[in-house]
């Protein structure tokens, strides 16, 4: 039986984009203006088919207050934040945080 493979998205700048494309990451979007990030972004929470959508931190940031709530309250697809080619910005959440959040899983707890 063939298992359901979720795939996995990039939404960045150019340099970034580049950068996951080489490590393998198929379904890149390379995107500067905010609101063709905003629509991709918008587009791929609603598309069950990914599991992971990797946004840079500056697109995410500067999202509109809706779509940013939409992320908050999305179990499925993760959206995780990461720096862009200009470096990170100060985040009032990490990672962990965040999926703790999503899936209620802590990942600094061990057994």
């Amino acid at each position: 039986m063939a298992e359901h493979q979720e795939k996995i998205a990039i939404i960045a700048d150019s340099a970034t984009a580049t950068g996951f494309r080489l490590a393998g990451i198929e379904h890149t979007f390379a995107l500067s203006k905010q609101e063709d990030a905003e629509g991709k972004l918008s587009e791929l929470l609603s598309d069950q088919s990914y599991g992971i959508i990797i946004v840079t931190e500056r697109l995410l940031e500067n999202c509109d207050w809706r779509l940013k709530k939409r992320v908050e309250a999305t179990a499925k697809p993760i959206v995780v934040p990461v720096p862009d080619s200009a470096g990170p910005i100060e985040q009032e959440e990490s990672l962990a945080a965040l999926i703790k959040r999503a899936l209620g899983v802590d990942l600094s707890k061990k057994k």
